[in-house]
């Protein structure tokens, strides 16, 4: 579409006995929810096709729309946690954790994350303190709970990539 208005044309069979356009407003308004969702897809298909500078970009623009997203904090400190950018990660995961909580998920993960952050980094006791604030939120999410319990066992340890 361009501009206010644009002719269409609807092909039915037989006449329609009611007409609704977008009754639940996601197409023709655009709302700060819908912007965090958007970049944050966006960021996402960039991440998949390797390009990390852009995927930031996009999560930074999530931010903009919501200072909050709890999700657009997550999916930053995963971004610097694959780049190795421990402390940056760390700030963001907790930023995740200071955000609006959605999705809910994103706590019992970020608790996860900052568990093997701080075992890379031989802070074993900051890493159990993590993994148990995991264990407590009693959130199961993708076997989240029990990833916690795995890592209480022994200390998470990079994979090797050679």
């Amino acid at each position: 579409m361009v501009g206010t208005s644009s002719q269409f044309v609807v092909d039915t069979f037989g006449r329609p006995r009611r007409i609704s356009i977008d009754p639940d407003a996601w197409l023709l308004k655009s709302t700060p929810d819908l912007e965090v969702r958007i970049a944050i897809l966006k960021g996402q298909q960039l991440v998949a096709q390797g390009d990390l500078v852009g995927a930031l970009a996009e999560y930074q623009k999530a931010l903009d729309a919501n200072a909050q997203s709890s999700l657009a904090n997550y999916r930053i400190a995963e971004l610097l946690f694959t780049q190795r950018n421990y402390q940056a990660s760390v700030n963001a995961y907790r930023e995740a954790l200071r955000g609006d909580g959605e999705p809910r998920w994103t706590e019992v993960w970020s608790h996860i994350a900052l568990g093997k952050i701080f075992d890379i980094t031989g802070q074993r006791d900051r890493a159990v303190n993590e993994y148990r604030l995991a264990v407590q939120t009693n959130d199961n999410t993708q076997g989240a709970v029990n990833e916690a319990r795995q890592w209480l066992q022994k200390p998470y340890k990079l994979p090797d990539t050679e």
